[in-house]
């Protein structure tokens, strides 16, 4: 008799979390902490999927999991599925994984900075206790150029004031430019 799938009735939860997910890829932790299983449990389940090699791991991508997890939630015999999942061979997929999201990550923004971090115009300061939490800050402040670069820079370049007063003050300059030329040219046919 065959042990019972430990994480079966939990299979409509796993599917909305692959579903939601931004990562691309799952490894043999990921596959621990979704189906809530042991690492040799979740190396065997990882063993029946094709796979990609990126380093030294496994990684199955996330079409393919949720693939798995439709036909997981479609079968009446969820046992024998496995079995047959388990009779062929999984190979590893020759194509290269072309992007890699191995974390789920909500996008940045300016108002999720930790207050260790202060900013004005030119001017970044970031206080921390430790090296770890430097690298916090910094990586916080990263996501945030990444997701919200462009209001980043109209809030905090230095260069983006200095050329919006420029700017504000070439407009009435080629407007006289502009009136003087065209008097010029007024003046010019009225001597021609």
């Amino acid at each position: 008799m065959s042990r019972p799938v430990s994480w079966l009735s939990r299979v409509h939860e796993i599917r909305r979390t692959v579903a939601g997910s931004t990562r691309s890829h799952y490894d043999r932790r990921d596959f621990e902490c979704l189906f809530e299983l042991q690492p040799r449990a979740a190396q065997k389940l990882l063993g029946s999927f094709p796979t990609v090699q990126i380093g030294t791991s496994l990684l199955v991508d996330r079409e393919i999991l949720s693939l798995f997890l439709e036909r997981i939630r479609d079968t009446d015999d969820v046992v024998g599925l496995l079995r047959e999942l388990k009779r062929e061979k999984a190979p590893e997929l020759r194509r290269k994984a072309l992007s890699l999201v191995r974390r789920d990550a909500e996008p940045a923004s300016l108002a999720s900075l930790p207050s260790s971090i202060s900013l004005s115009r030119g001017k970044l300061e970031v206080r921390f206790r430790t090296v770890e939490h430097l690298a916090e800050s910094l990586y916080a402040l990263a996501r945030v150029l990444e997701s919200e670069g462009d209001a980043f820079v109209l809030a905090f370049d230095p260069e983006a004031r200095i050329n919006d007063e420029e700017c504000d003050g070439e407009i009435p300059k080629m407007f006289s430019e502009l009136e003087a030329l065209e008097a010029y040219r007024a003046g010019g046919r009225r001597h021609a």
